[in-house]
């Protein structure tokens, strides 16, 4: 069974959090989904803040360097980057020009994280 870790894409500031997360001060609850809390700030009524983040998930495999894989990472393989995502029960990597795109279970020993969407929103949209 995979291991189940994610790593959080923080909107207000602009940063990536974990997936090693320091849990004196952060923990996952459970409001109107799920949700990540920072317990060093209060929202406006005194209440631990509720951060607004984008889970994103491990996919269970690591690239050619063993660095993990999580969804929304960019990768390159073959000379092509390729952004990975969940699609119909499993992860995949997509091209953004011409949806060429690999489960990503074939192709993970072969290629190479470079960041994510997140981080470098337009990293494949500058590459042919």
């Amino acid at each position: 069974m995979r291991e189940l870790k994610y790593k959080f894409w923080d909107r207000e500031e602009k940063r990536m959090i974990g997936p090693n997360l320091d849990s004196e001060r952060y923990y996952i609850g459970s409001y109107n989904g799920l949700a990540l809390f920072d317990t060093e700030r209060k929202d406006e009524d005194g209440y631990t803040y509720q951060m607004d983040v984008e889970f994103l998930q491990y996919t269970g495999l690591k690239d050619r360097n063993g660095k993990a894989i999580y969804e929304s990472d960019d990768v390159k393989f073959n000379g092509r980057m390729y952004r990975v995502t969940w699609s119909y029960g499993r992860f995949i990597a997509i091209t953004l020009d011409d949806n060429v795109s690999y489960e990503l279970h074939q192709i993970n020993e072969d290629c190479e994280v470079f960041g994510s969407s997140y981080e470098n929103p337009s990293l494949l949209e500058d590459t042919p």
